[in-house]
């Protein structure tokens, strides 16, 4: 099993959130991905709805910055979808770049969340600085990029040339807001 950590060759450590997002019943990507889809992020939901075990439990006890940091966790396993998910999620107008930053470093994906960052501040006009801060915020890290990781185009939507119109700009995904304030 490759681990996200393997990714940016480092290894994974025992992860105290991940421990913590696995005892609230998330012990699976899917279940994961159903959580960000339910908060907001249905680009990258799951066919199936949630059952049963897995209810929202709330921001106040799993927050989005959390809940973000957990699906590209050193700990978690290797998955695209979860990376681009993390994304998405993560560019909510509500999310602390101090707090993030500092998840990141508790657990050991500075890496993947400044490759992301840097990737935002190139194409996500809309939250440009808060992708700045939250790049001053994290540890200076080597510009490790990894072939695994999703391309840029995956963290964004492109649509295609249209007669007599060229290219619309691309879009950066961000969760979609629901009836509730988070």
């Amino acid at each position: 099993m490759v681990l996200i950590a393997h990714t940016f060759g480092r290894t994974a450590h025992l992860s105290a959130l991940l421990r913590r997002v696995r005892s609230l019943g998330f012990t699976q990507a899917e279940a994961l991905l159903r959580l960000a889809a339910a908060r907001g992020c249905h680009h990258y939901s799951p066919s199936d709805s949630f059952d049963g075990d897995n209810v929202d439990p709330g921001c106040a006890v799993l927050s989005n910055e959390e809940l973000g940091i957990a699906m590209i966790a050193a700990s978690q396993e290797h998955d695209p979808r979860l990376i681009r998910c993390a994304a998405q999620l993560l560019s909510a107008p509500d999310i602390s770049a101090t707090k993030l930053a500092r998840l990141a470093r508790m657990e050991r994906c500075v890496p993947i969340l400044a490759y992301i960052a840097r990737n935002a501040l190139n194409w996500d006009s809309v939250r440009h600085e808060f992708w700045l801060d939250l790049l001053q915020c994290l540890p200076a890290t080597d510009r490790v990029a990894s072939e695994l990781w999703p391309h840029p185009s995956r963290f964004m939507i492109q649509a295609g040339y249209q007669r007599g119109g060229g290219a619309p700009a691309p879009v950066w995904l961000r969760p979609r807001r629901l009836g509730v304030s988070r």
